[in-house]
């Protein structure tokens, strides 16, 4: 009989949470673990995860996103009920929380990092929920947290506030990065386009900063002929209220093109395309258009923050900048469309001892 190992993500049905869960189940499959274990999978929706049925037991819980209250209940008391009778090897949560079950080992992935962020008045504006999470998301990560035999972050830093945060030894912080590919050979005919353009791709939310590249382009426009250059955003206004403040207050900046969210292809295509890419965001686990944009070799200015230096790693083309100051990033736009010294050579050295680059070597090191 195959020994079990349960995985709970049942908070995740969107964007890159629920992606993380996805490459769980891909390398499952990719290095048939699923032959050697039998994995039973707790997930929101089944409809998410239908291409995966015939490796797993996958079981819906689709009143687990109702409420908070719902979600606590089946992190301490459902999820303690289902496994006390069962012999689990190994419970993964996916999803930052540490459920009360019954399981010779116990993993946590921790994704959202809100804990070490700093909010303001715009957060409790345009996301109540990202400025609750900033001041008591702490206590939730705290709870049964000394349970898990390792939890696991994607980098160094993080590794770091949470030693700190939840007095844990570093070597039961297991880094796993998010590596990245892609074939960019599917682009390799996409030209440049004129004039210089300066490309950011995101979602909208209020903490990927996108008003502080309206803002830059706003002033740099009074101090060079505004057709040297362009402004690709992918939001349009439609999203929710802060897209809506940002284009409404910079619709007027003729250089700035809003053109709402776009293919991964289309995206693709804009590194390929582009000149240069800004990552201007305060809050990220990762920042995954920093790797993409790396795969096309794309220069970038990004910001000046723990997370965006880790993820550029070492790079030929980039500068940082500082999330909070709009001349700061005009002054270095300028120097990239003049084509002055801007762009230098970045190097990371990693810092944590325990790193994992895969889910089948952290279930070896149990």
């Amino acid at each position: 009989m195959k020994p079990t190992i349960v995985v709970s993500g049942i908070n995740l049905f969107q964007g890159g949470t629920l992606t993380v869960y996805y490459n769980f189940c891909d390398e499952i499959i990719e290095s048939k673990l699923y032959g050697k274990y039998h994995f039973i999978l707790f997930v929101h929706k089944l409809s998410l995860f239908e291409k995966y049925q015939s490796y797993f037991e996958i079981i819906e819980l689709p009143e687990s996103r109702k409420s908070w209250f719902k979600r606590m209940y089946y992190e301490y008391s459902y999820f303690k009920k289902y496994s006390k009778d069962k012999d689990i090897y190994l419970w993964i949560s996916i999803h930052d929380m540490t459920p009360k079950v019954h399981a010779k080992h116990q993993v946590t992935y921790f994704h959202n990092p809100t804990f070490a962020y700093k909010a303001g008045w715009k957060d409790f504006k345009y996301n109540k929920k990202v400025f609750l999470f900033s001041l008591f998301y702490k206590y939730l990560y705290k709870i049964n947290v000394h349970a898990n035999d390792y939890v696991i972050v994607q980098q160094d830093w993080i590794a770091s506030s949470m030693q700190k945060l939840l007095n844990m030894d570093l070597n039961h912080i297991c880094v796993m990065r998010a590596e990245h590919g892609i074939d960019t050979s599917k682009y390799q005919n996409v030209e440049k386009i004129q004039p210089y353009t300066f490309f950011f791709p995101s979602v909208s939310r209020h903490f990927k900063n996108f008003e502080i590249i309206c803002e830059a382009t706003k002033r740099l426009n009074s101090e060079i002929n505004q057709d040297l250059y362009q402004v690709v955003l992918t939001i349009d206004g439609s999203e929710d209220t802060y897209a809506k403040d940002v284009v409404n207050q910079y619709n007027s900046v003729s250089n700035i093109h809003f053109t709402g969210l776009l293919s991964l292809d289309d995206v693709f295509a804009y590194y390929k395309k582009s000149s240069c890419l800004i990552f201007p965001s305060k809050l990220e686990t990762w920042g995954l258009p920093i790797s993409e944009a790396k795969e096309f070799d794309l220069p970038m200015i990004v910001a000046d923050l723990p997370y965006a230096h880790e993820t550029v790693g070492t790079y030929d083309g980039v500068c940082f900048f500082d999330v909070n100051d709009a001349d700061d990033l005009k002054v270095k736009m300028k120097k990239a469309i003049l084509k002055e010294d801007v762009f230098s050579l970045a190097t990371y050295k990693n810092t944590s001892p325990n790193v994992c680059k895969s889910w089948n070597e952290v279930i070896t090191k149990l």
